[in-house]
């Protein structure tokens, strides 16, 4: 039987607390950038006048010579999702990868992992409350509602049993910090995972006009699928601690970390002023 006595390691937690939310800043705006310059690409190529700032991928509209054909339609608001997935993917292998990594690394692929697949399916949620985007795509090519409601069944589930994987990946990348006890998972759940999200969840909301508020909302649900399992997810039996950092924290966090906030200055400053293509 487990032994619940242990000292919970708070000098270690609130390392990790600093370095996760540093971490969750700079993955949030990386994908939040390269999922909307991945929609401006496509909509330069369908010569669709747009830019991207800190609210996403804008449209000109009142060009009377822009034109909405079905293949720029389903390209565009697809290739955002579609894109992000891929990134979730990628990351989700890396971080598989059983090899030594700093915990500033492993936080921050953990963080790339859930903003790559919530904006994916962040997205979908928005656009089929609100009846536009991605919906309008799904009216253009004929998929009814039935085939909506089984797709979304299968998405859901499959964004829960990345949740899992991920959360099997932490409890393995953590072993000190005794995740395999339920009050010290919750403790590391709140701190490490919670806080950072609700930070990002306001960040979301001061850059966004009051009428976005709602749907900024709808499209962070998909973190919450994604970070619960964790709660529930168990360590893996008989399998070495092979993520487990060579050191806690080492003087490689703290320059990882400077430079997760010199990347995330870099990129608000960028899409503040704005980043359209003008040409090859």
């Amino acid at each position: 039987m487990k032994n619940d006595s242990y000292q919970i390691d708070y000098s270690s937690l609130i390392k990790s607390i600093v370095i996760s939310v540093v971490s969750a800043v700079c993955a949030y705006l990386i994908f939040f950038l390269y999922s909307n310059y991945v929609a401006l690409y496509f909509a330069y190529d369908f010569d669709i006048p747009a830019f991207v700032n800190l609210k996403g991928i804008n449209f000109i509209q009142g060009d009377e010579t822009t034109y909405w054909s079905r293949d720029a339609l389903i390209t565009i608001l697809l290739s955002k999702p579609i894109s992000a997935f891929i990134g979730g993917i990628v990351f989700l292998v890396i971080l598989m990868t059983s090899t030594k990594k700093p915990v500033s690394i492993i936080l921050f692929l953990f963080w790339l992992i859930v903003f790559g697949f919530n904006t994916a399916f962040g997205i979908l949620i928005d656009d089929a409350v609100a009846g536009s985007g991605t919906y309008e795509v799904a009216v253009v090519m004929n998929i009814n509602n039935i085939s909506l409601i089984v797709i979304s069944i299968f998405l859901a589930f499959l964004l829960f049993k990345i949740g899992m994987m991920n959360g099997r990946l932490i409890i393995m990348s953590f072993p000190h910090q005794h995740l395999y006890l339920l009050r010290s998972r919750i403790i590391f759940f709140i701190t490490i995972f919670l806080i950072p999200w609700l930070l990002i969840l306001a960040y979301s909301y001061f850059t966004h006009d009051p009428s976005d508020h709602s749907s900024e909302l709808l499209k962070n649900l998909p973190v919450l699928i994604l970070l619960i399992p964790f709660i529930t997810a168990s360590k893996p039996e008989n399998i070495e601690f092979k993520y487990l950092p060579t050191i806690r924290h080492s003087y490689i966090d703290v320059l990882l970390s400077i430079l997760f906030m010199i990347l995330s200055a870099i990129l608000i400053i960028l899409m503040k002023n704005g980043i359209e293509i003008t040409g090859y």
